[in-house]
């Protein structure tokens, strides 16, 4: 069963459009009639996951290949596809191939879920008749960075759940353990030393004003959130991840793989350069980055080569600069890009795979010291009172 929406004069003229397409409607809804329906919020909420993309295009180049037409593929992919997002946007995208749209200003009316590196390679792909080869390279280029993206993810598992172990420690003591250690110092007259007063103090408010603890980060959330969507606050933010210890490099690592992986797909679907360097831009997702890629465009686009313009900038690595640079004297600066982007991607698969090994030491010497203090400050007058007691 498929849902979607499409545009038509009346409720007859659809259903004649869908006849001609073999489709037979069970259901017809003028838009705006039921908008809180079920499927209406599903659509409005559910996000085209990365996984369901790279699946998407794999498909798709697969059908593509085997020489199945553009029609069947579409209905094909549409009629599988588990993500109402997605099927509802290959149903418009069919009608509109159908309507005598190119593939590439079908898919471009979905911004939400084919976004401007997508549909920039499928339009040079349509234009210089090799659409075959562009979705190969698309296909791997999608199934690169989810690959990527997931092993970060699962390398940076295990310290979200230490931390979430040792926050939750922390309340629990804050909130049920140290309010009995005050009543015992009460009891027994202990000398009450100026730790034990902050933990004390500390409990006291986490106890009769947790909602004001809860306000003080719901209010940070919501000021660094507005922050980062203005631009200087994600130039800031972007560039410190930059310089962060361990994850600074990472990132780094990370943004030129992807720079590499897709400037030399765009360049090797017949983009021109400087817009081939304004796609990579919007789609790197790093501004810091994104700002300095543009600037490079600016560069080549008054005369200087990619490898010079790249100099002039502080993100770009060493190896890409000179690797670029011999791409450039050899005529294959796409198959450059491709080689320095791979070497890169296995340097971030072997950080990652040793992150959480650089990781361990630092989050044992946090856990040591948290409990450290947390034990010093609590147990440091019952020392106080026994010393009393002795003498």
């Amino acid at each position: 069963m498929i849902q979607g929406e499409i545009e038509a004069a009346s409720e007859q003229e659809l259903k004649e459009a869908l006849f001609d397409e073999g489709l037979i409607p069970l259901t017809v809804r003028e838009q705006g009639k039921n908008f809180f329906s079920l499927h209406s919020l599903q659509s409005l909420f559910q996000r085209v996951t990365p996984e369901e993309m790279m699946v998407f295009t794999r498909q798709f180049f697969t059908l593509f290949k085997a020489g199945v037409s553009m029609d069947t593929i579409l209905n094909t992919l549409a009629k599988q596809s588990k993500s109402v997002t997605l099927r509802n946007g290959l149903v418009r995208v069919r009608t509109d191939v159908n309507s005598g749209s190119t593939l590439a200003q079908a898919f471009g009316r979905h911004p939400k879920i084919f976004n401007e590196l997508y549909v920039s390679m499928l339009a040079a792909g349509e234009e210089a008749g090799i659409l075959e080869s562009v979705l190969k390279n698309l296909s791997l280029l999608i199934e690169r960075e989810f690959e990527i993206q997931k092993n970060i993810k699962g390398a940076m598992l295990y310290p979200k759940i230490v931390l979430f172990v040792l926050v939750g420690a922390v309340i629990f003591l804050m909130t049920f353990v140290v309010p009995k250690f005050v009543g015992f110092y009460a009891r027994y007259g202990a000398e009450v030393p100026l730790p034990t007063q902050i933990l004390i103090g500390i409990s006291n408010f986490f106890r009769n004003y947790w909602y004001v603890a809860i306000s003080i980060v719901g209010v940070s959330v919501y000021f660094f959130q507005r922050f980062y969507r203005t631009r200087m606050g994600k130039m800031k933010i972007d560039r410190l991840r930059f310089h962060l210890p361990v994850f600074g490099d990472l990132q780094l690592k990370v943004a030129n793989a992807r720079f590499g992986h897709i400037l030399a797909a765009l360049y090797r679907s017949g983009l021109p350069m400087p817009r081939s360097l304004e796609v990579v831009a919007n789609v790197i997702g790093n501004v810091a980055f994104s700002f300095e890629i543009l600037m490079v465009r600016d560069e080549i686009q008054k005369g200087s080569t990619l490898s010079e313009a790249m100099k002039h900038q502080h993100y770009f690595t060493p190896v890409i600069i000179e690797t670029t640079s011999v791409g450039e004297q050899s005529g294959a600066i796409d198959e450059m890009l491709e080689t320095i982007a791979e070497h890169y991607e296995l340097e971030v698969n072997h950080t990652i795979k040793n992150l959480t090994t650089l990781l361990e030491p630092l989050l044992l010497v946090g856990i040591f010291g948290m409990v450290a203090l947390l034990a010093l400050a609590i147990f440091l007058p019952i020392w106080n009172l026994t010393t009393v007691i002795r003498n």
